[in-house]
């Protein structure tokens, strides 16, 4: 069962991206960033079913991470039908980066109910270890964020803010990898511009 326990007022979030990208299309994210990525979709989840305090993602292609729920009641994990969420409306989904830095990390970032079902006009807040701090109101439950920093990312916070009402912070298809390096990317952009003409 999950837990509502007491709300708390919403602060005001500056809204901030350090040098970087945010990307909204995910085909764009991925054109972007390296090829080996860890992905992780939360299939082997059903509702209710995993209620630990961390899971551990990875490793794959070198990328691994813990996800841990935190905050005001710092509860444990909550997973819906293939997603991964909190218990307690009061704290936030955070992953903490243990493999090969990170610099892409994205997904389908959203607030659910007490039952674990997609909460329309609802803020999502996304924070970055580099600084970034965004915030959106995702459309849809598989709405993607991408982000793309020059620094490594330690770690990723995923808030809900709630208000009269309590939201609980989810995720999905959540994408942890790299950008390339600079003369890479530069080659991959040429090869992609010889494709683009014609014969």
């Amino acid at each position: 069962m999950r837990s509502a326990l007491v709300a708390l007022a919403a602060g005001s979030v500056t809204l901030t991206v350090s040098a970087g990208m945010v990307y909204e299309d995910e085909a764009t994210f991925l054109d972007n960033i390296q090829p080996a990525f860890l992905l992780e979709d939360f299939d082997g989840y059903v509702y209710g079913g995993y209620t630990e305090y961390t899971l551990d993602i990875g490793p794959m292609n070198g990328f691994a991470g813990t996800i841990s729920a935190e905050g005001e009641a710092n509860s444990f994990l909550w997973s819906g039908d293939g997603n991964m969420s909190t218990n307690s409306a009061l704290d936030y989904l955070r992953v903490d980066f243990t493999g090969d830095p990170v610099t892409a990390v994205g997904g389908w970032f959203f607030a659910s109910d007490i039952s674990g079902f997609f909460v329309p006009g609802r803020p999502v807040v996304i924070e970055l270890s580099d600084g970034t701090n965004y915030e959106f109101v995702p459309d849809n439950d598989t709405d993607f964020r991408g982000f793309t920093t020059d620094a490594p990312i330690d770690w990723i916070k995923i808030d809900c803010p709630d208000d009269a009402s309590y939201y609980w912070s989810t995720m999905d298809h959540f994408y942890v990898g790299a950008v390339p390096a600079p003369g890479v990317l530069a080659l991959l952009g040429l090869a992609g511009l010889a494709r683009s003409r014609r014969r």
